[in-house]
């Protein structure tokens, strides 16, 4: 799969699910922490007003589905439960070990693989570290075809996770 280099996410994201533009957003000093839903769109602006510091979106993508969701909830909106369609562009595979070297070796040797083995283009997978003990590997979901959004979504790609394990 060839993709554009410099493609972005929002971009990519308009093109695919128009419908799944929410995410929980999350700042190290934003008030509650966790279940602030907003739009893709505003992070950007939400991570500068923080000024990049312990800044956090979920990758899945909501649908306004889960601010109904939310507002059903007797006390403290949160996501936490939600079991409505999801949607991701990527497939995060979290690399972890209390060693970081373990970890970038692991880092190393999927993106080997899946280089290797799949013959994708590299702009279909991300690496950065992920701050702490370990680095991410994220996977564009259109390596496996049309993902649509989906209950299930964490569901499978916890098990694509473990296959790839």
């Amino acid at each position: 799969m060839k993709l554009a280099a410099g493609e972005g996410l929002c971009e990519r994201y308009n093109q695919s699910m128009r419908k799944f533009n929410l995410v929980d957003f999350a700042a190290h000093y934003q008030k509650g922490f966790r279940n602030h839903v907003t739009s893709i769109d505003e992070v950007p602006t939400l991570v500068e007003s923080f000024k990049r510091y312990g800044c956090y979106a979920t990758y899945f993508l909501y649908s306004d589905e889960v601010l109904s969701y939310m507002s059903t909830q007797e006390s403290a909106p949160t996501i936490a439960g939600y079991e409505g369609k999801v949607w991701a562009p990527f497939l995060p595979i979290d690399l972890d070990h209390p060693d970081l070297l373990p970890a970038l070796e692991a880092a190393r040797y999927l993106t080997d693989f899946v280089l290797g083995n799949w013959q994708i283009d590299s702009n279909a997978i991300q690496i950065y570290f992920s701050g702490a003990k370990g680095f991410h590997v994220m996977l564009d979901t259109r390596l496996f075809g049309k993902i649509l959004p989906s209950k299930n979504l964490p569901l499978i790609f916890d098990s694509m996770r473990r296959h790839l394990a």
